[in-house]
């Protein structure tokens, strides 16, 4: 699409100064001031764009900015103006003393000079050494100033003039922390969208305590430290001393905590503080600025604690389910705008910071303002010229207040200092104020299923995305999520953008545009402040909503195969088939619930199977077709024993028990355990004889696709294991209802796991409880971090609606990716039922469809919307149109896929399919004839 001109030059003028700042060809203060001339519109700047398309324009933006108080002129330029060597200094030397220290016609001999240098050495190493609070940035930055400066002196001959840095402009220090604060503490929002709560607890640290890493103990779960990203025991006897010291209040970690500092001795700085049962310890590589070092003297500890216990409870809870960053939005929020309440005392520290640099402060005794130093003068007793001071009043709940000797309001730099103190301080009042507004606005957005919006800044980037964007609008619109992306990068669909760039061009009249999306300006005292689209229900409520998974290409033509497949194929409309495809669920707006949901009936108590380990060890009755599809577990449904010895020889087949060393006990006690959680409700097809028939088609499949020389390292011994455990334990629990019964049905499981992959996550959950129960855990001697990993992966791909995405990934990727080839072999091994010789398919397909029919029934009970595909099913022709849909479309692709990549060892698995169709088919004929 065509770019406006002026647009055109902004957006570059952006990119390029972006680059030269992440290329070092100019420093942060440098970019800064570059994009404050251009939003000034400053002259100088202005005529430079001119030449924006011209090659060496980036060498004139970098001439520009570091010759800014240099000699240099710009031919023709209407700004710039010749200085003067003697007026005007070297932008990076840093302040020494209030006056211009050496001059040509200095009397200073060379063992003065050599006295000066031996004392900044010493003071250099007093600096190196300290660890201190003092250290801030503004310490680190007058470092970085001191070695170029050094540099400089270093080049000059002995007869050269040596000129200095005019003193540091205290105005334009405040107003860049300023500026970096509000960034610093702007985005928290736009944590939101990271997938991964790790990530995000990380990110929090780093945004709000500026803090690198953080460590945390608890008792119940042990030490988690976050560069690592997982928990480890901690043997509390060695620490407890060092531990004990941790005080509910924020300090600093000491070497008399001995232990503890030789644990965290690769950070320059560790704060420590203890809540409740917990110690929390956060880190810096390189001390900065940060609010820990002021909770006691601003008060603002109980923000520092309620973060903390957000990032334990979310980094605890993530080690057992999956949830989404969205799903803890509110408390994200709330906890982000806190922060930026009590950054304004960084602010206010740094004011004073940066005011010690020149005056002299003083407070009264009773003041209770703080800072991470002594407010105390550094500087020498003021001069009879310097009995000027002025009172600086910060507003707060309490109010601060302190007394600036030497800062004279009748001095024209002295004004210049005041009126940038009182004026920042109260814009970032305001920006305060407008940060609370701002999150009660985006809460509603979050909450919202039926709007979704993208809130862009002055510059073009985004700032807010309320949720991920659904699959089916990133279609309609060419939508791609980057993160702090401009507008063009993120849309691509060129009506969309031109209508946004009338509304750019024309900022302040309302203009009406498509009822599918409205696009607002955002304005603040007559200023431009970005703009921001939203999405509303009128279109998400007239197209499909997708499960959001993996947002690349291959699920969107997943989707077309999907649309092509209903157009194509009339036959499948209603049919089993609808039962795998993404759809939206249509959950009703009142639901009389006339009787609490039972599943099949009255549930009988069952008891749980004690299994005996000699007993378990004898080889079961079937033991010569461990290895082949030709085990039916049918003729050992009834035979408890029987199903546990295959479990275990089809574990010790694949030398687990040697690998890992199994408790043989625990393992017993585990298996009695999922038995009795399969079959206690009695479910006619999701029992345990459907677990281990999963199982064991897994590991032929595993075992058959190793045998082939090219893929013989492709799995090592843990994902084996967490392959054939997660077919055994994939459908434990199960309800004998499908996942949109669930979330129809407003069960606690999709509560709980907010109607994504509803039973598989309540699935894996359940076996992982019971492998962390210590009695059953005899998988002591494993990762147990990646094996939950790998079990959870696994047990997700069968989640039917999974399917055709993860067939088009596998199909475009498979030799790649071991995640997605376990999940292939999960997925089809699942249906090993369907693909068994005919009668023993069709016994799978009735039970199944009992349960089926079973639903169907409770869902007209509850007054449900009830599924299409599972009315009548007690009638042959209806039974089989769903089958034969649901095997053509559905089970043989799936096989033949997995087949090719396993050089066709699965063929007589697809004969035996064939053969099943046309039994359903010939089925179907008989019943039309009969009627």
């Amino acid at each position: 699409m065509q770019i406006s001109q002026t647009l055109s030059r902004c957006i570059t003028f952006h990119k390029v100064v972006q680059q030269l700042y992440e290329q070092g060809e100019i420093n942060f203060k440098e970019k800064n001031k570059l994009k404050t001339e251009f939003n000034t519109n400053n002259e100088d700047i202005l005529y430079l764009i001119e030449d924006i398309d011209k090659k060496d324009f980036k060498q004139q933006l970098v001439d520009y900015v570091k010759s800014k108080h240099q000699l240099f002129k710009l031919p023709n330029s209407p700004g710039l103006r010749r200085k003067s060597h003697l007026s005007h200094f070297s932008e990076s030397s840093p302040t020494i003393g209030r006056r211009s220290g050496f001059s040509k016609e200095s009397k200073l001999t060379e063992e003065e000079l050599i006295s000066y240098i031996n004392k900044l050495r010493e003071a250099l190493v007093e600096v190196y050494q300290s660890r201190s609070s003092a250290f801030t940035y503004l310490v680190q930055d007058h470092l970085k100033s001191l070695t170029q400066f050094i540099s400089k002196i270093s080049n000059k001959s002995p007869q050269a003039s040596i000129i200095l840095l005019q003193e540091q402009n205290i105005a334009e220090e405040i107003e860049l922390y300023y500026k970096q604060l509000k960034n610093q503490f702007l985005n928290t929002h736009s944590l939101l969208i990271n997938d991964n709560i790790m990530a995000v607890t990380s990110k929090l640290v780093q945004n709000l305590l500026n803090c690198d890493e953080f460590t945390f103990i608890n008792p119940q779960y042990g030490i988690y430290e976050s560069n690592k990203n997982s928990f480890n025991n901690i043997e509390s006897n060695e620490y407890l001393q060092d531990l004990i010291s941790v005080t509910t209040n924020v300090n600093l970690l000491t070497e008399n905590q001995t232990k503890l500092f030789q644990m965290f001795s690769q950070y320059q700085r560790t704060y420590t503080i203890r809540i409740q049962d917990e110690c929390f310890f956060y880190h810096q590589y390189q001390i900065k600025d940060t609010l820990l070092n002021l909770t006691l003297e601003y008060k603002c500890l109980n923000e520092i604690q309620i973060l903390s216990k957000l990032i334990s409870k979310a980094t605890i809870e993530a080690r057992v389910q999956i949830f989404s960053p969205i799903q803890i939005g509110n408390m994200i929020l709330d906890v982000g705008v806190e922060f930026v309440r009590c950054s304004k005392y960084l602010f206010i520290n740094q004011i004073i910071n940066l005011l010690r640099t020149k005056y002299t402060i003083e407070k009264n005794d009773n003041d209770q303002l703080g800072s991470s130093t002594s407010l105390s003068s550094t500087n020498l007793s003021p001069t009879s010229k310097q009995t000027k001071c002025t009172k600086i009043q910060f507003k707060d709940i309490l109010p601060l207040e302190i007394m600036v000797l030497g800062l004279n309001l009748n001095k024209k730099d002295d004004l210049q200092v005041y009126k940038t103190i009182t004026n920042l301080y109260t814009k970032y009042l305001k920006f305060i104020e407008l940060s609370y507004d701002r999150i009660i606005f985006y809460k509603y957005f979050i909450k919202s299923k039926d709007s979704i919006m993208l809130e862009f800044d002055k510059e073009g980037k985004l700032a807010f995305l309320s949720r991920p964007i659904p699959p089916s609008l990133s279609r309609e619109f060419q939508l791609a999520y980057s993160h702090r992306g401009h507008y063009y990068q993120i849309i691509q669909n060129e009506r969309l953008l031109r209508v946004i760039e009338q509304h750019l061009d024309n900022k302040w009249n309302i203009q009406q545009t498509d009822q599918l999306y409205e696009i607002f300006m955002k304005a603040r005292n007559k200023k431009f402040k970005g703009f921001a689209i939203i999405f509303s229900e009128g279109f998400l409520q007239t197209r499909s909503l997708e499960m959001e998974t993996k947002k690349i290409k291959l699920r969107q033509e997943a989707t077309q195969y999907l649309s092509n497949l209903e157009q194509n194929n009339p036959e499948i409309k209603d049919t089993i088939l609808s039962f795998y495809i993404p759809q939206q669920v249509h959950v009703p707006g009142i639901i009389h619930k006339k009787k609490k949901s039972m599943i099949n009936g009255f549930i009988d108590t069952i008891q749980i199977n004690i299994i005996d380990v000699q007993n378990v060890e004898q080889e079961p009755i079937y033991i010569d077709q461990i290895d082949s599809f030709d085990f039916n577990i049918f003729k050992i449904e009834n035979n408890s024993i029987e199903k546990q010895r295959m479990v275990y020889q089809i574990l010790k087949r694949n030398d687990f028990f040697e690998e890992f060393e199994f408790d043989k006990n625990r393992l017993c006690e585990f298996l009695g355990e999922l038995e009795y959680r399969y079959d206690k409700r009695r479910n006619p097809f999701h029992n345990y004889n459907h677990g281990v028939n999963v199982m064991h088609s897994c590991h032929v499949i595993m075992n058959k696709m190793i045998s082939q020389v090219q893929y013989k390292d492709l799995f090592d011994q843990l994902t084996k294991l967490s392959l054939i455990l997660s077919g055994l334990c994939h459908d434990v629990g199960h309800t004998g209802r499908t996942n949109i019964f669930e979330i129809n049905n407003l069960s606690q499981k999709a509560i709980r796991y907010h109607d994504k992959n509803v039973l598989e996550q309540y699935h894996a959950a359940t076996a992982l409880k019971l492998l962390l129960k210590e009695r059953m855990n005899f998988l002591k001697n494993i990762d147990f971090r990646q094996f939950r990993e790998k079990f959870i992966q696994n047990i997700i791909f069968t989640d039917k609606q999974e399917h055709f995405n993860l067939l088009k990934f596998f199909e475009a990727n498979n030799e790649k990716d071991t995640k997605i080839i376990t999940g292939m072999i999960i997925h089809t091994s699942d249906f090993i039922g369907a693909s068994a010789k005919w009668p023993i398919s069709k016994q799978w397909s009735l039970r199944v469809n009992q349960e089926f029919q079973s639903q169907f029934e409770e869902e007209g009970r509850l007054g449900l919307p009830q599924q299409p595909f599972m009315k009548d099913l007690q009638k042959i022709s209806v039974l089989s149109k769903s089958e034969i849909g649901f095997y053509k479309f559905f089970v043989r692709p799936l096989y033949v896929s997995l087949s090719k990549f396993m050089d066709h060892q699965l063929q007589d698995r697809i004969d035996n399919i064939d053969e099943t169709i046309i039994e359903w088919d010939q089925l179907a004929s008989q019943e039309n004839q009969q009627q």
